[in-house]
Parts: C-alpha cells; structure tokens; sequence
C-alpha cells in the first residue's frame, strides 16, 4: 500500500459501485456511498480546500461527527498535502486550547457548532486564517465543503495519483507529516501524535489483520470509519453521541447492523455493553456477526459472557490493547483469556508488531514498549515527551507506552496498568489491573477503580466500585469485594472500599476510567465530605 488515497482511488477503479460507506441517522437509517462516490467527495473537498487558500503543510484541525464529512475532510485534506489535526472538541477548556496553541493550525474546518466554539471561546485565535464549514451554512462564513450528491450517478475514479484537479500528483514521501492526532487526554493534557504517511500505511495494514479486508464492519467509534473502506470494507458508521457514546440510543447500533448484515464489529467496551443489553433484553441473537473487537478499554469477563451470549457459537469476541500513538498492538480472543491473576493477558502482538518490556522488576514486570510500521514517530510541539517515550532503534522508532506489564514464556502481554496510575503506599506499591482484574468479577459489580489518596509513597490504596444494580444488594457486594481481597496478597494493602453512583471517564471512548477527578472524590469521601 503505497499511501492511503492510492489504495482508495484503486478500490474505486475495481469496485466503482460497490458501497464503501454506510453513514447512520438518527433512526438508526443509514445513507450509502459507494467508493466512486467517496472518491468523488474527497476529490471534491480537496479542490475546495484548494480554492480557499489552503495549501501542503498547513495544519488543519478538523471537527466534525459526520462520518461523510469526516472521511472526504481527512482524505481531501491529505490529498491537497495539507495536515489534518484530530482532537477531541469536548476536552477541558484549558486542556483543549493549550493542544490548539500548540498546533498552531492555520486552518480550521468543522460543523457549525464547532465554528460557534471556535468564535466564542476563542480556539487557535492568532492562528487561523482560513476556515471551511461542514454541513449547514454558517452567517458570515461563506466557504463550505460541498454535500453528497443525492442520486447522481457516481463519476469514473480519477486516475492513480490524481490531484484534486485530475493532474498528475507527487506521491507523499513516506516520512512526510500527514496527521496529528490528539491523544485522549485520560492521563494529563492530551498529545498530539504525529502521523507520517508510512505511518497511516503502517496503521491501516496492522488493523486490517484484525478486521480483514473485506465484508461489511461496523465502526462504533470515528477513527475506524478513517480506515474501514480503504481495507476494502463496506463500512458502517452509525449515529453514535461521539461526545457521549455511552449514552448513544441502542437502536442506533443495531438497526444499521442488522440491515448491513454485519460481520465485524469494532467499537469501546461502553458502546459494545449497549448493545450486549439492548439485544439480551430483546432476545436478539446477531448471527451475522462473525467478530466483535473491543478498543479503548480491557474488556471484563461479564462484558464478553455477555456479548457471548447474544452472538452465533461459533463467532470471536476479541480484546485488543493499543493506544493513539500504536494502535493496535495485541489482541486476544476471550475464550483464551485465563482466569485473573497479576495483571491481564492482551494476547501476543499482532504481526508486524514487536513489543518489549523496559526497566523490568524482578517478576518482569515493567515498562511495555512497541516498535512496528504503525508507531507514531513523535509528539508535535513536544519535544521533551518525545524524548521521553521515543527511542531510536535499528528497527525503527520503539514508544515506550506508559503501560505497565510483563511477557509471559509464550510470547503474550500481560497489562498491569499505567504507570501513572500506580498506587505507592509505606512498604507497597500496587498496579491497578492486579486488583481490578479480580474485583471486577464479583457478582453484582459493574467495575472497579483503584486509586491513591495522599502523597506517592504514603499513599491510602482505595478501591471504587461501581455496581450493576442487580444481584446482591450494596452492602452485600461490597462484602463480597473486601472478602475477595483480603484472600489475595496485593488486596490486603487496599485500605477503604467506596461505592461509586458512575465513574467519570474519558470522552473519546467513555470506558477510560478518570482516575484523578476519582481520587479527588474518595479523598472528599474518607474525610466525611459529600
């Protein structure tokens, strides 16, 4: 694959009328695109990003849910040389304008609403000079991206590496900045990742060992949408909250899934628990589904029972680990998962992929760091965190993850947690997946969060626990949950077990625990405050 609008103006020559990409709306209807179509619509946004001043190198920050939008945006703007950055709109204020300013994007497209935040609150001002609305006009802003066309008859593909007027283009060097992606901001200020052409490639060719080439995949969160039908996937994007995807409508999921007949399913452990109970509570069994492929989280025991339990015998439910800079890295099937023990296992990494552990205690235990085409070679504007996690090897660049974690004799990685995220007490030192792990397989115990209280080293090991609503009642559960910890070595040391009404988490995937903003309230709550 030599880059990613190469791949796809190739689908578009072979397959111009077989659809690409199947968008969602509200009643869980989809619209489709075919690849000729979504050529047509990256060719096009590129010429008008091209009549709007923008030119290669510009970096250009990109907002917008819509999944259409979204992918001639993105692959308009690569095509025109120009620099997509990634972030999430729903970051803190501070968090969000410092990740601006330090991108310093000369140019700016999004939705209206984001063209009303950007105004209002004054995101990158100083720096963009142009800016281009998706959707709906905007008063005053008079350059937009054109929609689809309704019922017209999709135009022949360009040929291989067309420009956006149909000219013989330069192919992207391999190194060359293509994309900045914004981490998700679950462990301080957000970073921004930076993407090399070969990088995008290298992304593309790992994820497509775990979802295939081919076949319908049903992308429940937008970076996939990103890659899905340049692997050749008729790719379906329903209406999900982006901003909240725990609190999408089921029937979202589902209805676009049962019309496509869907054979993958990727999508965060809050988005694929919605439709695990949505189905379970219908006695709907997904029989198209061949695999389901959980990101963003580890996916608990309960949550693959129950997306079990609602798909064919025979179909796969697998857990991949990853992160923004690497993604993926391993995966692993749940009917091989082993019972919990220190840590857990996320399988052996994918092919392509190389994974080592760093600065190893004596049970191996340490710092997991991955080399492979699909690395993120830096952060942008960052240079002493690129000289933290980076390191230049004979194989290419190695990212030290901030993951704890060991790999057992057969090759697999076991995840401990970050680093970060350690709770260090008088003569203890306690990794959040050696406790949570266990605790969260209690009956009646949706999950768990292990956190410090007070300063590192005299730390106060608490563990949150966020209940189901069913089973044994609250007091019963958390018995329950002490019991099992005080069979265990490690949970001896945790000293207060807290309910908590709903963990605060992350906005990208809903199923990152914010560990600090916990900490805060168990601090609060140990000290009698409510």
């Amino acid at each position: 694959m030599a880059h990613l609008h190469a791949r796809l103006e190739q689908l578009a020559a072979e397959r111009p009328h077989d659809t690409a990409l199947v968008y969602g709306r509200r009643d869980g209807a989809g619209r489709a695109v075919t690849f000729a179509r979504l050529v047509d619509g990256c060719r096009e946004a590129a010429e008008a990003f091209e009549r709007a001043g923008v030119r290669p190198g510009h970096k250009a920050v990109t907002m917008t849910g819509d999944p259409y939008h979204l992918f001639t945006t993105v692959h308009g703007l690569l095509a025109a040389g120009a620099v997509p950055v990634l972030v999430d709109p729903g970051l803190p204020r501070a968090d969000l304008r410092q990740c601006l300013d330090e991108v310093a994007p000369e140019v700016f497209v999004g939705e209206p609403l984001a063209h009303l935040g950007r105004t209002a609150l004054g995101w990158a001002r100083g720096h963009v000079r142009t800016a281009v609305v998706t959707g709906a006009s905007v008063p005053g802003l008079r350059r937009r991206l054109p929609l689809p066309r309704r019922g017209s008859p999709p135009s022949g593909p360009a040929a291989p590496d067309a420009g956006p007027e149909g000219h013989s283009a330069r192919p992207p060097a391999p190194d060359g900045l293509a994309l900045i992606a914004f981490t998700s901001g679950s462990t301080g200020v957000p970073k921004g990742a930076e993407y090399h052409h070969s990088t995008l490639v290298g992304q593309a060719e790992t994820l497509a060992r775990l979802v295939g080439t081919d076949g319908a995949l049903l992308a429940g969160f937008l970076p996939v949408v990103l890659l899905g039908p340049v692997l050749g996937h008729r790719t379906v994007a329903p209406a999900v909250s982006h901003r909240a995807p725990a609190r999408t409508p089921p029937e979202r999921l589902v209805r676009p899934l049962l019309e496509q007949r869907t054979d993958v399913v990727v999508g965060s452990p809050a988005v694929l628990g919605l439709l695990a109970e949505h189905c379970a509570r219908r006695r709907l069994t997904l029989s198209c589904v061949d695999r389901v492929i959980s990101f963003g989280a580890p996916l608990r025991a309960g949550l693959a029972d129950a997306l079990h339990a609602v798909l064919r015998p025979d179909a796969e439910v697998l857990s991949a680990y990853g992160a923004t800079e690497c993604l993926p890295v391993s995966a692993i099937r749940t009917t091989d998962v082993r019972p919990p023990g220190t840590g857990t296992c996320v399988g052996r990494p994918v092919d392509g992929v190389a994974a080592r552990i760093l600065d190893a205690d004596p049970d191996g235990v340490g710092e997991i760091a991955v080399t492979g085409a699909n690395v993120s070679p830096a952060y942008h504007a960052r240079p002493e965190a690129t000289a933290a996690a980076k390191i230049l090897t004979g194989h290419g660049v190695q990212h030290r993850t901030g993951d704890m974690g060991r790999i057992d004799a057969e090759g697999r990685i076991w995840f401990h947690g970050r680093r970060s995220h350690r709770v260090v007490g008088p003569g203890y030192a306690l990794t959040t997946e050696d406790v949570e792990a266990a605790a969260d397989t209690v009956p009646g115990v949706r999950r768990t969060a292990l956190v410090g209280v007070g300063a590192p080293g005299r730390q106060r090991a608490v563990l949150c626990v966020e209940l189901t609503g069913r089973g044994p009642g609250r007091a019963a559960a958390v018995a329950a949950v002490r019991e099992l910890l005080d069979r265990r070595p490690e949970g001896r040391h945790v000293g207060a077990v807290l309910v908590h009404p709903g963990f605060p988490t992350d906005i990208r995937h809903n199923s990152k625990i914010d560990r600090e903003r916990l900490a805060v309230w168990a601090a609060r709550r140990l000290r009698g405050v409510r």
